[in-house]
């Protein structure tokens, strides 16, 4: 799922992350005794003493309780303070107008996500000039438009179909780990191109794991900090930009031969003044559209599947009726016109995103004052929208904690009534820019187990992990599949 919005944090030891608590709540305490209220500024919501008295769990729940508790208590504005720096939520369609509507010289992205810089390279995307961040989001949203989501969805289909077809007649699996390793083939041949694809996807996926080691929690506050796994991961990235140094010179020396992937959008850019992006430009452009999808949408397809078969006594035969009947229309073919008739299986996989956004938080700096509902949000605050808590208010979605697709379907679909109720893939001008493709790589992977497998639990549904920023279940995520005899 390429967003614009954050990327991923490989999970942080509890140890770390009850040392960097315990820190932040000293600061704070030392904050509160220091400074007084700024006038007008959203009600403050107190968590000092809940903290202390351990009314929290945000190693094993996360932040989101806190946030439930502020918007019950004080509405959809308030703000809690955390050092020197006030946060100030917006929850709900109304509040969150005021974040995707602002303008980049009102609210700015790039100032909250700078801990991207050693993983994506200098002067890419969030460390470059505004200017030129904009033009290289074009060159992203230009590699995933309609023409190259033709092209996408035929590699998508060959690599699902040759990972599925590898497995036994039945048998056990961790889904989390089977879809993590079709997600990154399937984003590879796409977005990275047939050479890493077929030629050295091991190596690169070892040095990736190390870019991915290496933005961590600690990473969001220190992100040159001296550890070892910066280390590593500045290591990783020098790697891969030889890498991809020497496929870009092959690709640009050699005629005749036409490339329809992410890579080569990028290596056809120009910027406005018509100069070319850099090698290294190129290699941040093509990991930040990895980074961005390959966590989220590995997370979206083992909850949808989850979801899926803990429902399926309601939902299995609508929706097999659904693939049952495309699939005889469009005779046999898997192609981004079938994939759009399935609507059902859409539904499913937006409603799975309203349950389990991976992201929880998104986050803007505020460059300017911004009022609302009588209060001032001040310029240096953080301004943050949470869709799993915007996702659960009952006078936007009836019955919050029901799996009900069907709520998605129709004239009077509940996101429809009010915009910016539904936020799993942003908002405003910097919504998700691969929105489409997350769609049609998770819908082709679960259009085909569902035709040609029957699955069920191994274990209980899995509890959420929060130990990461992109909020996905615990792994291990087991279950039993048996291929059908007469598969769709």
């Amino acid at each position: 799922m390429l967003s614009t919005e954050i990327f991923n944090f490989p999970t942080l030891s509890i140890t770390i992350t009850s040392i960097l608590v315990l820190f932040l709540l000293l600061l704070t305490i030392i904050y509160y005794i220091s400074f007084t209220n700024p006038a007008n500024a959203p009600p403050r919501f107190p968590i000092i003493l809940s903290i202390i008295r351990g009314k929290y769990d945000f190693v094993n729940k996360g932040p989101l309780e806190l946030i439930q508790d502020g918007y019950k208590s004080l509405g959809d504005i308030f703000r809690i303070q955390l050092l020197h720096q006030s946060v100030v939520f917006l929850i709900g369609p109304q509040a969150h107008k005021i974040f995707f509507e602002a303008k980049d010289t009102q609210l700015s992205q790039r100032e909250v996500y700078t801990f991207t810089i050693p993983v994506f390279g200098k002067n890419i995307v969030y460390d470059a000039a505004p200017k030129i961040m904009q033009q290289q989001l074009k060159f992203l949203n230009k590699g995933l438009n309609q023409m190259n989501m033709k092209a996408h969805v035929g590699k998508i289909v060959m690599e699902a179909e040759e990972w599925f077809d590898r497995w036994p007649e039945s048998g056990e699996i961790d889904l989390l780990k089977e879809l993590s390793e079709l997600i990154i083939l399937t984003a590879s041949r796409c977005l990275l191109g047939k050479e890493i694809r077929e030629n050295i996807q091991t190596e690169f996926a070892h040095l990736y794991q190390q870019l991915s080691d290496g933005m961590s929690h600690l990473s969001f506050f220190f992100p040159n900090a001296p550890t070892k796994a910066h280390r590593k991961r500045d290591l990783a990235r020098i790697q891969i930009a030889k890498i991809f140094e020497k496929i870009i010179k092959q690709r640009r020396i050699t005629n005749g031969i036409e490339y329809d992937d992410f890579l080569q959008v990028l290596i056809d850019a120009r910027y406005l003044d018509d100069s070319l992006p850099t090698d290294n430009e190129i290699t941040g452009l093509l990991l930040a559209a990895l980074f961005a999808g390959q966590h989220t949408s590995n997370i979206t397809s083992t909850w949808m599947g989850l979801l899926l078969i803990k429902n399926q006594s309601t939902w299995a035969a609508k929706l097999l009726d659904e693939q049952k009947q495309i699939m005889e229309k469009y005779h046999g073919e898997l192609s981004i016109n079938s994939l759009a008739e399935m609507n059902l299986l859409h539904a499913v996989m937006k409603e799975t995103l309203r349950l389990y956004p991976p992201l929880i938080l998104l986050m803007r700096k505020v460059l300017e004052p911004i009022s609302y509902n009588g209060y001032v949000i001040s310029k240096g605050d953080i301004a943050v929208v949470t869709p799993p808590i915007a996702h659960q208010l009952s006078d936007v979605f009836k019955n919050p904690n029901e799996f009900n697709p069907e709520r998605f379907l129709g004239d009077n679909a509940e996101d429809q009534i009010e915009k910016f109720s539904f936020i799993a893939f942003g908002g405003g001008r910097h919504s998700c820019l691969g929105e489409r493709f997350a769609y049609l790589q998770v819908k082709t992977m679960w259009s085909i187990l569902l035709r040609k497998f029957d699955v069920e639990l191994c274990q209980e549904h899995p509890q959420t992990d929060y130990s990461a920023f992109v909020v996905g279940p615990k792994s291990p995520c087991m279950v039993k599949f048996k291929r059908k005899i007469n598969p769709l």
